[in-house]
């Protein structure tokens, strides 16, 4: 355990070196709604299919989601870093005007790079976290650029970073 709260800043730190893209996950019982912005983000599986996101203990969200059993993760277009900043917010009220619950009841960001509607898979404790483990139900995404986070700011992916139209970076096959 990380009792000096340096070393936790020096850990944070070391780790805000992977960059990542940013995403929303939303969630919602009736009319109450909740939300918050994370990096810690994951597909797992493909059959089925499975994303991994990590709540930390005590958010609005992770309650709500324990409670209602199904969530939405929200990646977000690097054109909405608002968004990321209004849900990113600890014991802020819910951000009016980003949010629509859409036809299936779920409640998602508007204009968001994709979509995962999710039902809880598994819920397991870490540390301070939970690791929510989510059933892919339905899914949709549009074209665009990403958010990215990286070193503790927001930005976007350079133009001779991007993988040249038509071609696909993969592994054919189970890995390596």
């Amino acid at each position: 355990m990380l009792e000096d709260p340096g070393r936790r800043l020096d850990f944070r730190d070391v780790v805000g070196a992977f960059a990542t893209g940013v995403t929303v996950v939303t969630t919602r019982i009736g009319t109450t709604y909740a939300g918050m912005t994370l990096n810690s983000f994951t597909s797992v599986s493909l059959d089925p299919l499975l994303v991994l996101i990590s709540l930390a203990h005590g958010t609005r969200t992770l309650e709500m989601v324990r409670r209602c059993d199904r969530f939405a993760v929200n990646v977000l277009h690097r054109r909405q870093r608002d968004v990321a900043l209004a849900f990113a917010r600890p014991g802020a009220a819910f951000p009016e005007g980003h949010t629509v619950v859409d036809p299936a009841g779920y409640l998602v960001v508007m204009h968001s790079l994709a979509i995962l509607r999710c039902q809880v898979f598994s819920i397991h404790a870490a540390g301070d976290h939970d690791l929510v483990v989510g059933e892919v139900v339905d899914f949709e995404g549009s074209g665009g650029e990403p958010l990215i986070f990286h070193r503790g700011a927001f930005g976007g992916l350079d133009a001779d970073a991007l993988v040249p139209r038509g071609r696909v970076i993969g592994l054919g096959g189970a890995g390596w």
